[in-house]
Parts: structure tokens; C-alpha cells; sequence
């Protein structure tokens, strides 16, 4: 099983995951499909960005939540075996939970290179 199929069956048994609602994308005039562009071009699945919004760091940045997965957040969670592929995943949201609108979504890079063990 590829790790994808494995998240999203992880994902069938989290409680948690329940909190979250419905999850969309904001779409601007200019660039309608910009989120499913760059989920493609960086490798991130709609699992992975749900794990993020709802175990992530959440911050306010200049008018957005984004919410960020370290290996702190993830250490005592049902995701830990995930936590060298999740590592850095960042998120970008208009509205916080319990219904996200989310902007875009990327690895951050200097998270990443970051490993806590």
C-alpha cells in the first residue's frame, strides 16, 4: 500500500476528523483552480491537508489562519508513523475551523529540514 492509501484509512478511524466540516477552496476570479494546482505540482492530498487543520500549529498571519505540522504535533497522535512524510506541511486559510475555505497549501521549507527526534 502506497502511503496516501494508508493515511486516508487512518483517517477513516480518527475522531478527531470529525470536527472538521466541509472543506473548500477559495477561488479567486483570476485563478479559479489555483489550490488543486499546486496540491498537484507539491504531491499533497486532501488527507494530508486535513490532518494539518486539525492537528497542525495554528497562526494568524496578515489576515489568514495557517496551520503547520511539526513533529511535536504529531508525536502522540494516530499520524506519528506519518511524521517524516507530514513534516512541514503548511496550510493557508481564509476561515479557521470548523468550516476552512483554504487558500493554498505547501511544505515549508525551513519546518521541514527540521527533524526533532
Amino acid at each position: 500500500m502506497n502511503m496516501n492509501h494508508q493515511l486516508s484509512l487512518v483517517l477513516q478511524n480518527d475522531l478527531n476528523i470529525e470536527k472538521l466540516g466541509s472543506i473548500s477552496a477559495v477561488h479567486n476570479p483570476k485563478d479559479t483552480n489555483h489550490l488543486e494546482r499546486r496540491q498537484q505540482q507539491r504531491a499533497i492530498s486532501l488527507s494530508m491537508i486535513k490532518v494539518a487543520i486539525v492537528y497542525g500549529s495554528r497562526q494568524f498571519s496578515y489576515g489568514a489562519v495557517t496551520y503547520t505540522l511539526t513533529d511535536k504535533n504529531l508525536r502522540r497522535t494516530p499520524y506519528s508513523r506519518f511524521i517524516d512524510v507530514l513534516r512541514g506541511l503548511r496550510v493557508v486559510c481564509v476561515n479557521g475551523l470548523p468550516n476552512p475555505k483554504i487558500m493554498t497549501a505547501y511544505w515549508h521549507n525551513k519546518t521541514k529540514r527540521k527533524v526533532h527526534r
